[in-house]
């Protein structure tokens, strides 16, 4: 069970969970929206694996591998995803809200902030650590580069050459533990 957001082709956004089954020489993929989640797919996608046998798919898609597709489990599965996923939803909002809370501009809670969240994302092996703080804080990534770049130029990031990365100095972990601690924020 994956939760799956917009692709980045640019066609619009399909948030949703989505589902992976190998049925014999096929790949069998079941998707709902994530709002509203309740019931079963609404989509199901059938393809042959590339790794499946070439004679059974050119037989075709038969009853016995539609029959073996489990709806059922999916629909069950699915109310606890859809409201981890909406609890997440919910967290980034409140991280929006606090990151506005702050003194405005490049300021010195700002920057240190950015940093530990970038290398909370960097620590928990993302790929993407950019992108996370792009959905994190609703700010193009662009601006985030160069936001990240005056935080590691003011010291509140170390710099790591070639990839992402870096550390938290003291000096960030100096202004975040000056700041006010809300809920949730004791996890940055």
């Amino acid at each position: 069970m994956a939760i799956t957001h917009g692709p980045e082709d640019g066609s619009p956004p399909r948030e949703g969970i989505e589902q992976e089954l190998h049925i014999g020489a096929w790949k069998v993929t079941l998707w709902r929206p994530l709002l509203g989640a309740a019931g079963g797919p609404q989509e199901i996608r059938i393809e042959p694996r590339e790794d499946g046998d070439p004679q059974e798919i050119a037989r075709g898609i038969s009853t016995t591998v539609l029959r073996q597709i489990d709806t059922a489990a999916f629909a069950a599965d699915i109310d606890s995803v859809a409201q981890a996923a909406t609890a997440s939803k919910a967290s980034v909002e409140k991280l929006r809200e606090e990151l506005a809370a702050l003194p405005g501009g490049l300021s010195d809670e700002y920057l240190a902030v950015l940093s530990a969240l970038y290398v909370r994302s960097v620590d928990a092996g993302r790929r993407a650590p950019i992108h996370d703080l792009e959905v994190w804080t609703g700010t193009k990534q662009a601006t985030l580069k160069g936001h990240l770049r005056a935080a590691r130029q003011r010291g509140f990031l170390t710099k790591v050459e070639g990839k992402a990365g870096g550390q938290l100095t003291d000096k960030a972990i100096k202004v975040l533990e000056g700041m006010k601690v809300g809920e949730g924020s004791e996890e940055v």
